[in-house]
C-alpha cells in the first residue's frame, strides 16, 4: 500500500509535471475518504536538495516541504520534466541522483516525466531497461545513455517499478493508470473524468512493457508511427511522411506495411477509431462530434470505418460498453 509519496522539486522544472499528478492524487484521496478507506491516509511531500523556494516558468514559486536527506524512505517518487535542454541542470543534481538510486534500491516506485527521465538514467537504474523521454530530446538521450533501451515510438514505458512518460500529457495518462493499479479502475475512471477524459490517451494502448520484446527495429517507420500517434486528427500526407523519413513514397509504404501490417492510412484510421472508442465510452458527445474530434470530417465515413474495424456502429458500441460499465452498479 502507498503510504508516502515524494514529489521531487528541481530548478528549471516544468511545474505542471508534478502539479497535475499532485492534483490527481488529491482527487483520489478525496474519493477514498468518502468511502472511509484507510488508503486515503497516504502523505505527500515536496522534496528538494534545499528548502529554498523555486521560481517556476511564469514566475510563481514552489516551496519544498522537506530536504531529500529528510526523506529516508518513500513508496512513490514523481520526477518532473525539465525545461529546455536538461543537461546543465542534471549536472548540478548529483545529490538528487544518488538519492533516487538509493530510494529505488529500497523498493520505491518511480514515475518520471519528459526529460526528468535523464535523472534516472544518470543514476544507472535504467540500464538494460526500456524508457522514453520527450521527442525533442530522443537523439541526445540515445547518445548520452546507450545502455538504456530507448523506445522512440512509445509515449509510455513500464519496467518493474519504473514508469516513464514522454510528456506532461502522457504523465497524466500514466498517473490515471497508476491510480487504477493502486485503488481500482472505478476510482481511476472517476479521477480521469475529472481531468478532461476527452483528450486522454489510454495507457494500455501507448505503453511499452519491459516483458514485451516484439517491437520492430525500423527507426524511420517508428518515428512516423509516433508522429501519427501524436497527430492522428490531422490530415495524412504520404509524401510528407515519406520525405521526413528520407524515403520515396514507394519505399515508405512498403516498409510501413512490412512492420505495421497495414498501410499508413489504415494505421491512422485505427488510431482514430481507438480514440473514438474512448470518447464513446467516457463522454456524452454526439457521434458526429466524436468523429470530428478524432479527425473524420464526414460522419458517414466515420461510421463506415468504425463499423469495419469494430464490427459495429459507434452507436451500437456505445450502448454495449455503457451497459457493461453501469449494469452492476
Amino acid at each position: 500500500m502507498i503510504r508516502h509519496i515524494t514529489l521531487l522539486a528541481i530548478e528549471q522544472m516544468l511545474s505542471s509535471s508534478v502539479a497535475i499528478p499532485l492534483e490527481m492524487l488529491e482527487a483520489a484521496r478525496a474519493r477514498l475518504k468518502v468511502q472511509h478507506d484507510e488508503r486515503a491516509l497516504f502523505r505527500v511531500d515536496v522534496a528538494a536538495r534545499e528548502l529554498n523556494a523555486m521560481s517556476m516558468l511564469g514566475g510563481f514559486q514552489i516551496r519544498p516541504t522537506h530536504t531529500l536527506q529528510a526523506v529516508e524512505k518513500t513508496d512513490l517518487i514523481v520526477v518532473p520534466a525539465l525545461w529546455r535542454n536538461p543537461r546543465r541542470q542534471v549536472q548540478k543534481e548529483q545529490d538528487t541522483i544518488d538519492w533516487l538510486r538509493h530510494q529505488y534500491r529500497q523498493g520505491a516506485r518511480i514515475i518520471a516525466v519528459g526529460t526528468g527521465v535523464c535523472l534516472l538514467a544518470e543514476a544507472g537504474i535504467l540500464d538494460g531497461k526500456p524508457a522514453t523521454t520527450h521527442w525533442h530530446y530522443l537523439d541526445q538521450f540515445a547518445r548520452d545513455y546507450p545502455r538504456v533501451q530507448l523506445q522512440r515510438q512509445h509515449l509510455l514505458t513500464q519496467a518493474d517499478r519504473i514508469f516513464c512518460a514522454a510528456s506532461v500529457n502522457s504523465g497524466a495518462d500514466l498517473m490515471v493508470h497508476f491510480l487504477g493499479l493502486q485503488y481500482g479502475r472505478e476510482l481511476a475512471l472517476q479521477v480521469e473524468q475529472q481531468f478532461s477524459p476527452e483528450v486522454r490517451n489510454p495507457f494500455e494502448k501507448n505503453v511499452f512493457y519491459a516483458d514485451l520484446r516484439h517491437q520492430h527495429p525500423d527507426e524511420e517507420i517508428a518515428l512516423a508511427q509516433t508522429w501519427l500517434q501524436q497527430n492522428y486528427q490531422k490530415p495524412l500526407t504520404l509524401s510528407v511522411l515519406a520525405s521526413n523519413a528520407g524515403l520515396s513514397e514507394r519505399q515508405f509504404d512498403r516498409r510501413f506495411r512490412a512492420v505495421a501490417g497495414m498501410t499508413p492510412t489504415q494505421y491512422q484510421q485505427k488510431l482514430r477509431c481507438d480514440a473514438a472508442r474512448d470518447l464513446l465510452q467516457q463522454s456524452n458527445l454526439a457521434v458526429a462530434d466524436i468523429g470530428a474530434a478524432v479527425g473524420f470530417s464526414d460522419v458517414g465515413y466515420f461510421i463506415r470505418v468504425f463499423r469495419r474495424l469494430a464490427g459495429q456502429t459507434p452507436g451500437q458500441f456505445r450502448k454495449k460498453v455503457r451497459a457493461k460499465l453501469f449494469s452492476s452498479q
